[in-house]
């Protein structure tokens, strides 16, 4: 099996475990129950040894070759036959209930020259003695059966005796025979091994409790299986690529509950490389003097864009590279909620209704690795000084400016505001080495295509185990409109590996 295959297979484990676990619980409590109500069962055998010659035929000469399967289906049908029990509860003066009653408390089975019956009810001296009475009535019920035969044979040779005018002697020879062996017609049982205690069968604490995990186990197999089959969602970063029919250039894991930015800050060591990485891979096509624009996407909502375009644009500047982070999610504008900036600020809607000029509403983003402390520009100045600022030893190092929606948000979207958000791109470019834009969903808004003409790539985001392959596929055919952009993926929210992690804890 290819490593892909196990590691599909492991991931299944982790997601479904606790159905299987569940399952294998219920059942085994489920059975204990069913056991515990249904009330204690004993079970007593009783045996009857037979001879493997047939004495009568033996004593009469008759040894023709018989069937040996005939012979046992022959034995079992007289051991179960109705009359028998009948007979078992004549003897016993239906001090064991009728011979119907017996009849559905025994079982019979033959293993080679052993007739065995086996008794159960819940009461465990009457389940014995039905085994003994019924084990101790076959020889004789066999007997009769068996001279009842011979005696009919006996009287048809006795006619044939008195009608005939000369004693044949051939006759007198078979009559002599059939006498002899209707005497040893009982003389095939050897032994009657009576049963001399009752097993408890129910309830049996461990087997029952087995029994329960066994069939727990078996339909949370069943369970697990039809939920795969009719899960669609995406979990693998073959299936990213299969679908999209684009370049995964980075997956990340899960990231702690309400930790939005970990690209700076308290979990930069344990996350900071994925993003680094995912940074790296976009950065190859940067050429100096050139801007380059991101545009971050991903084909629903609550699938991580916003937290993916923000930890790529921290892990861009820490790289030294200047770069403005816009938020174009007219709908559901979040950056300005991630990075602390006052709801009223203003931002892309007061720059596309010229109420205002972009290094005007730009906000600054520290990143000395105490999370993101932001503070408002000054003006032209402050913008064009961003690219000038330095470390104490003259090394350039890296900025990080985010541009919110704004308060009020583009009204009616970003469709038919592209010219004016051509010019704020361009406008930002001149001191920028990249422009991350935060955009919304392909399919929950019209925008993504005319924005793929304003950038240089595309990232969209596939949260791992949320979006369909259908939503993907309907993605695919979007994006073969995005003619004039480089389109990439990235997986997030995978399962942590563990390994990974205790690279990072070694000290």
């Amino acid at each position: 099996m290819r490593s892909e295959g196990i590691e599909t297979l492991k991931a299944v484990a982790r997601r479904s475990a606790w159905i299987v676990v569940l399952l294998v619980g219920l059942g085994i409590v489920a059975m204990s129950v069913i056991r515990h109500q249904q009330g204690s069962a004993y079970e007593a055998s009783a045996q009857v040894v037979l001879s493997p010659v047939d004495l009568g035929a033996a004593v009469s000469g008759f040894q023709g070759y018989v069937d040996p399967d005939v012979l046992n289906q022959t034995e079992e049908a007289l051991a179960s036959s109705t009359q028998l029990f009948d007979r078992t509860a004549a003897e016993t003066g239906g001090a064991l209930g009728s011979g119907r009653d017996l009849q559905s408390a025994t079982s019979v089975s033959k293993d080679g020259g052993t007739v065995t019956f086996s008794a159960t009810g819940a009461d465990r001296q009457r389940t014995v003695r039905i085994a003994n009475a019924v084990a101790a009535a076959y020889p004789r019920w066999r007997a009769d059966v068996s001279s009842a035969a011979i005696t009919q044979a006996i009287r048809q040779v006795e006619s044939q005796l008195t009608t005939s005018p000369t004693r044949d002697p051939s006759l007198v020879d078979l009559l002599n025979k059939l006498k002899v062996a209707k005497t040893a017609t009982g003389g095939n049982v050897l032994l009657v091994e009576p049963a001399a205690n009752a097993v408890k069968t129910r309830p049996r604490p461990v087997r029952d409790a087995l029994l329960g995990a066994f069939i727990g186990l078996f339909f949370g197999l069943v369970l697990v299986a039809a939920r795969e089959a009719i899960d669609t969602r995406v979990r693998s970063e073959g299936e990213v690529e299969e679908i999209l029919s684009v370049p995964l250039v980075g997956a990340v894991e899960t990231l702690p509950r309400r930790a939005g930015l970990v690209a700076i800050g308290r979990h930069r060591e344990r996350f900071g490389d994925m993003y680094a990485l995912l940074a790296a891979n976009l950065a190859q096509t940067a050429v100096d003097g050139e801007t380059i624009v991101i545009a971050v996407t991903s084909a629903t909502a609550e699938e991580g864009k916003t937290t993916t375009a923000s930890n790529l644009a921290a892990s861009l500047a820490t790289r030294t590279a200047n770069v403005v982070l816009v938020d174009l999610d007219s709908r559901k504008p979040s950056l300005a909620k991630l990075f602390h900036i006052p709801p009223d600020a203003p931002g892309v809607d007061q720059i596309v209704s010229r109420q205002t000029r972009p290094e005007e509403v730009l906000w600054t983003v520290s990143l000395n690795g105490q999370g993101p402390i932001v503070y408002p520009t000054l003006g032209q100045t402050h913008l064009d000084g961003v690219t000038a600022l330095t470390s104490n030893g003259g090394a350039k190092r890296g900025s990080l400016r985010v541009l919110p929606m704004g308060a009020t948000g583009v009204r009616g979207g970003l469709v038919g505001q592209m010219p004016a958000l051509r010019a704020l791109l361009e406008s930002l470019s001149k001191n920028a080495d990249f422009i991350v834009l935060d955009t919304p969903p392909a399919l929950a808004m019209p925008e993504m295509t005319e924005i793929s003409e304003l950038v240089d790539t595309v990232l969209i985001v596939v949260r791992h185990g949320r979006v369909s392959r259908r939503s993907l596929a309907a993605l695919t055919r979007i994006r073969r409109n995005w003619r004039s952009a480089d389109v990439a993926a990235v997986l997030v929210g995978t399962p942590r590996h563990d390994e990974s992690y205790a690279y990072y804890s070694r000290t």
